[in-house]
């Protein structure tokens, strides 16, 4: 959630400046760009609601992640209007994906006596460290440019989202090589 949070969820900084700068349109592309990403966000709701009984599925919340951060950096090569909204569409889908499966899975995963405080820390990371990333895509963009603001948020936040993942596939290779010794002198014994 701190890499998404941080460094993919800045279009509220980041799409004013690319509607301005990028695509050269005022207010009302500005204001059809949201219409796209809040379209795409409401189609993962309705989806995301109607598959609610499955519970979360971590395939899906690093899987969602992982789009969201390619298609960011993918804004970030983009100068067409009718790109730009299709693919603001699919980053809002996939965002919306993030979120509730990375909701849920905090809540369902949390002990009943500790679920405030692990939603509480999990409201700090996420709308906590997201004034960190709009002053790093701000950065960015004062600097490079719309452009490279969004394929710098992306890149950043897949590097986050791959190193996490490199390191839960060398927990599991532990855990299995810990669980694999730990039988060895079990089988000894009774073999």
């Amino acid at each position: 959630m701190a890499a998404i949070g941080t460094f993919a969820m800045n279009s509220d900084v980041m799409i004013p400046v690319f509607a301005g700068e990028v695509l050269h349109k005022q207010v009302s592309g500005y204001s059809i760009m949201l219409t796209a990403m809040g379209l795409g966000s409401f189609i993962a709701a309705l989806v995301v609601s109607s598959k609610a009984k499955k519970g979360p599925n971590r395939k899906l919340l690093f899987g969602s992640g992982i789009v969201v951060c390619l298609f960011y950096m993918l804004l970030g090569m983009v100068h067409n209007f009718y790109l730009t909204l299709i693919i603001l569409l699919i980053i809002g889908f996939f965002s919306v994906n993030f979120l509730t499966t990375a909701n849920s899975t905090i809540q369902l995963n949390s002990d009943d006596a500790y679920r405030g405080r692990a939603m509480s820390i999990y409201s700090l990371v996420f709308m906590g460290s997201t004034p960190i990333g709009n002053l790093f895509a701000g950065g960015i963009s004062e600097k490079l440019g719309a452009n490279a603001g969004f394929f710098a948020c992306g890149f950043v936040a897949l590097l986050f989202l791959v190193m996490i993942l490199i390191g839960i596939q060398k927990d599991k290779i532990k855990s299995v090589h810990a669980g694999q010794q730990g039988d060895i002198p079990l089988l000894a014994l009774t073999g």
